[in-house]
């Protein structure tokens, strides 16, 4: 009987040594999985952060994009009352062209992170449009007047036909852009 106290407070030390590591082995479970959550809506804020700012920048360079096509169409047949020359004329096209192209380089880089698809795809889409009349403007003759071409017809076989075509491929992707938009503040706001 000598030896039962002495066994007695070992196993009471051991019980109590895994009850202290039982506890805390439980308590750091617990706190993974409340962090495993955290981490989880983290990811659903950031992923909707990055989306939002990436839907903006798009907006902000296909307006930039436009905005570079209208300076192109201004150069390529400038006012009469500038009174340009033949190679101030193209000088200021080739300028014009070349921001035109920077924009539509840059809007192009920015596409692929638009997650949405669909988004996505209108965004392409309108760029390629306003590409394809650019594309088709430039192969116009600048030598004559804007209003020589209006009155020729030169701008009615292309280049305005296309109008309606480009305005509505823009107009789609701005619309997308806000509704995914309106959609990730929606959600984010938890309505």
């Amino acid at each position: 009987m000598d030896g039962a106290p002495f066994w007695w407070v070992i196993v009471a030390l051991l019980l109590g040594i895994a009850s202290t590591h039982l506890s805390a082995f439980v308590d750091t479970r617990s706190k993974r999985g409340e962090r495993h959550a955290i981490t989880r809506e983290d990811l659903v804020r950031r992923r909707e952060e990055f989306e939002l700012q990436h839907l903006v920048e798009v907006n902000q360079l296909l307006r930039a994009l436009r905005e570079r096509q209208s300076e192109f169409v201004s150069a390529k047949w400038p006012h009469p009352r500038l009174g340009l020359g033949g190679d101030e004329v193209r000088q200021r096209t080739d300028a014009a062209l070349r921001e035109l192209r920077n924009a539509d380089e840059a809007l192009s880089a920015q596409v692929g992170f638009i997650l949405d698809d669909d988004v996505r795809a209108l965004v392409r889409k309108a760029a390629d449009v306003i590409g394809d009349r650019v594309y088709t403007l430039n192969q116009v003759d600048s030598t004559a007047s804007f209003e020589e071409k209006l009155r020729s017809g030169d701008l009615m076989v292309g280049p305005y036909t296309m109008i309606d075509e480009e305005f509505r491929a823009v107009e789609a992707a701005y619309e997308a852009i806000s509704a995914r938009v309106r959609s990730l503040y929606v959600r984010g706001a938890g309505m």
